[in-house]
């Protein structure tokens, strides 16, 4: 007996052969001429080669543990990511590192500051108690303390002059006191690191007017105490260079509470002869800087100059010459005529 099903199925295979739109591709030469079978068969092999030879190559990388080239731009798979990751994580513990070094001196800073001010005040209460001691007979102590308008009176003028020491202890573990030299990087700790007034020296080591600045600002510094006083290389600084705006050098800024006040550019002002602007005295500087409030600095009046003269006074300042070795001694009075 035949089956039923067999028969019907070679029939729905016939109908699915016949209704197959994928069929042509089986044989895709069918209805070509023979020059035109044999261009698309070298174009087929070709085809066919080089997706063989991608495959191999492909096959080759993942067994070697990695599918892509190794650059900069690629995927962290290799050597270079691993370089990068290596300088990255150096830089991250040099800078932890310079975190807490600063913050170790920072706490160093501190402590010499307190024991500073402490030691200023033993010193006071020793001198009160040796002050007190030696004036025991003394009449005018005796009114001195039974005067509650002067007692007050002198205990204001004491916590002044207490204040006064111990801002002074504070400025020079600053730095105060001295002129230095900084780097960029220190540039900004150092303006705005608790010092009210900065005044910041941009030079470059191969200009003649910048060591004549150099020279008056040394001599200037220890006189003054209530400003810090700092020379920056601008061949160095270039950042800063540009945020200030400087074209001209030497260029002395000074800052107040890390904000710009006032700046001198060259020597403008500071000669008494057009003819010679490289000639002036140290005083002309600091009589500048007291304008900005950096510094107390007061010329001495005609009466004042007078009265050292008959006094045989005659204080002398400092005026630069590249002629004879660096410096000049000048009179102080004859330069403020």
């Amino acid at each position: 007996m035949p089956s039923l099903q067999n028969s019907a199925g070679a029939g729905k295979a016939a109908k699915f052969q016949a209704a197959n739109p994928l069929g042509p591709m089986a044989n895709p030469f069918e209805g070509m001429d023979d020059d035109e079978k044999e261009y698309q068969k070298v174009v087929s092999d070709n085809i066919n080669k080089r997706l063989t030879t991608a495959m191999d190559e492909l096959k080759d990388k993942h067994a070697s543990g990695t599918n892509e080239v190794d650059d900069d731009d690629r995927a962290p798979t290799g050597d270079t990511y691993k370089a990068q990751y290596a300088q990255m994580a150096r830089q991250r513990r040099d800078q932890q590192a310079q975190v807490e070094q600063q913050r170790a001196e920072e706490a160093s800073r501190i402590q010499q500051l307190k024991e500073e001010t402490k030691r200023i005040f033993i010193n006071e209460k020793e001198n009160e108690t040796a002050a007190a001691s030696d004036d025991d007979d003394s009449d005018y102590d005796d009114l001195l303390d039974e005067d509650p308008e002067l007692e007050a009176i002198r205990d204001k003028r004491i916590h002044q002059m207490r204040e006064a020491q111990i801002k002074h202890a504070e400025n020079m573990a600053r730095g105060h006191g001295q002129y230095r030299t900084v780097s960029q990087d220190e540039f900004l700790p150092e303006c705005a690191g608790g010092s009210e007034f900065v005044a910041a020296h941009f030079f470059h080591k191969e200009f003649e007017r910048c060591k004549i600045m150099d020279h008056h600002l040394k001599l200037i510094a220890p006189l003054h105490a209530t400003c810090k006083f700092i020379r920056v290389d601008a061949e160095k600084a270039p950042f800063f260079v540009s945020k200030l705006v400087i074209k001209t050098l030497p260029s002395l800024i000074v800052f107040q509470d890390g904000k710009v006040v006032d700046r001198l550019t060259g020597f403008d002002g500071l000669a008494k002869d057009p003819k010679d602007p490289d000639r002036w005295h140290t005083g002309r500087l600091q009589q500048w800087l007291s304008t900005t409030g950096a510094i107390e600095y007061t010329v001495p009046n005609e009466e004042i100059q007078e009265e050292m003269r008959r006094l045989g006074i005659t204080p002398k300042g400092t005026v630069w010459s590249g002629m004879n070795g660096g410096v000049d001694d000048d009179e102080y009075d004859s330069d403020f005529e």
